[in-house]
């Protein structure tokens, strides 16, 4: 049975290689350690015309170099996929989309664990260079226009071209900031303080690039890099 959800995985390779973000698996396994279960995934497939999850362990995984929050994982999960990861071109204004299952949509009961995917479209805001997001440390990344709520981590962050999409990022998190509109401070009497700030809190979602590990071979892939294994 299904106890909780971590964030989301996406299927890069028809013999059952995923990749989501690391902090979701370092979660996971922290938490599997302290009060026992096993990892999985579960995807969605279509069975007699209604949707059925599956449930798929995870026999091999593997973190990405830091400071990336990237992992891979194997399963025993055979099924096509939409998503490619490719090199090319992301500017800013580049229309993007990702899809996932937030923590927000999960509905437990005593026998059951249901959970309805959520689509989100926008563009790029801001192409980020390494270390330039604070605080932390960071690899390239992508400010997106929509946030990127809990359970959404580890989504794919990818260009919608119809039957197949590219796939240029990982979704991470979400980064908020705050300016402040209107700041006002009365003294009475040299002793007592009021003071009044307004101020707007802006929230938007991260991307960790994908494309520099696109050379990347982890030990899970058997001598293969990442982009040989999701154009096989």
């Amino acid at each position: 049975m299904v106890v909780q959800l971590h964030g989301t995985a996406f299927l890069v390779s028809t013999d059952g290689v995923f990749l989501t973000a690391r902090h979701v698996l370092e979660k996971l396994f922290a938490e599997i350690n302290e009060k026992g279960g096993s990892a999985g995934v579960f995807p969605m497939q279509v069975v007699a015309g209604k949707p059925r999850s599956l449930t798929v362990p995870i026999v091999d995984f593997e973190y990405a170099p830091v400071p990336a929050d990237i992992a891979i994982f194997a399963t025993g999960y055979n099924s096509s996929t939409p998503f490619r990861l490719v090199m090319r071109t992301v500017e800013v204004w580049q229309d993007i989309a990702t899809m996932g299952y937030p923590a927000s949509n999960a509905n437990q009961t005593s026998d059951k664990f249901e959970v309805q995917q959520r689509a989100h479209k926008g563009y790029i805001q801001r192409v980020i260079p390494a270390g330039r997001l604070h605080p932390g440390q960071h690899p390239d990344c992508f400010e997106l226009s929509f946030p990127i709520t809990n359970g959404l981590s580890g989504s794919p962050l990818f260009i919608y071209q119809g039957e197949i999409d590219e796939v240029v990022g990982i979704c991470t998190h979400s980064h908020e900031s705050r300016v402040v509109l209107h700041s006002h401070m009365n003294v009475t009497e040299g002793v007592a303080e009021f003071s009044e700030v307004v101020s707007r809190v802006e929230e938007f979602g991260i991307a960790h690039d994908l494309r520099p590990l696109l050379d990347w071979a982890p030990s899970c892939l058997n001598g293969l890099k990442l982009h040989q294994v999701v154009s096989r």
